[in-house]
């Protein structure tokens, strides 16, 4: 909860919580741990069988984890779509589960590997909290670029840049998370295919009421 100070001439001002004091800061990092953890371990397997690539595949054409109803899942603690909904929409039980508690805030993590349009490494990641989903995040998307993505135009993006101008920028991202905890909403964006630098190069974006807000690099040139 914010706090009221007054200073010495009387006056009355709210001193807001740093960011990193604050739930949602901490359900969201709690995420992007469980999706880098996903990644390492889907990277361990990429010297599988052709043979097991190509019954994969044969699957892709009814393999319900997908974008379309990672779209359909509603972020909210209050009205997020429940773990049964989310089972029934995905067709199966998560491929694993974890249970994380930060500031009296119990949050279950429900993990879904084998992403239709996936890399070997994709997976969706879905928080709950008293049966409610208050974030979700998909990783490992393939997504084809015409040219590579440089450190001059990640300098080149500025805060207040739209979502559309940045997919008419760089194209759709390869990853998307979504929190949405006591009202505090956030939205991420992760570049991991088509980037120049060195090996495992990246960024990410955030935003906020729809417009860039922040980002970061990893090993870009």
């Amino acid at each position: 909860m914010s706090k009221k100070i007054k200073d010495e001439n009387g006056n009355v001002y709210v001193k807001k919580k740093p960011f990193y004091k604050r739930v949602w800061f901490w359900i969201l990092a709690i995420i992007v741990i469980a999706i880098v953890g996903g990644s390492m371990s889907g990277k361990s397997k990429s010297d599988s069988s052709s043979s097991n690539a190509s019954s994969s595949s044969s699957k892709k054409e009814t393999n319900k984890i997908n974008k379309d109803n990672f779209d359909k899942i509603t972020v909210s603690d209050s009205t997020g779509t429940s773990p049964s909904d989310v089972k029934e929409m995905f067709g199966k039980s998560p491929n694993s589960t974890s249970e994380q508690t930060v500031e009296n805030v119990k949050a279950k993590m429900y993990t879904w590997s084998g992403v239709a349009n996936g890399d070997i490494t994709s997976s969706i990641v879905i928080g709950f909290e008293n049966d409610h989903a208050i974030s979700k995040a998909i990783s490992g998307l393939k997504v084809t670029r015409s040219s590579k993505i440089t450190l001059s135009d990640f300098d080149s993006l500025e805060n207040g840049t739209s979502k559309a101008d940045v997919t008419s920028k760089f194209g759709d991202p390869n990853g998307y998370s979504y929190t949405n905890i006591a009202g505090q909403e956030s939205e991420i964006w992760e570049y991991t295919s088509g980037v120049k630098g060195d090996l495992g190069a990246n960024f990410s974006v955030t935003f906020d009421n729809g417009v860039v807000s922040g980002k970061t690099q990893t090993s870009m040139k």
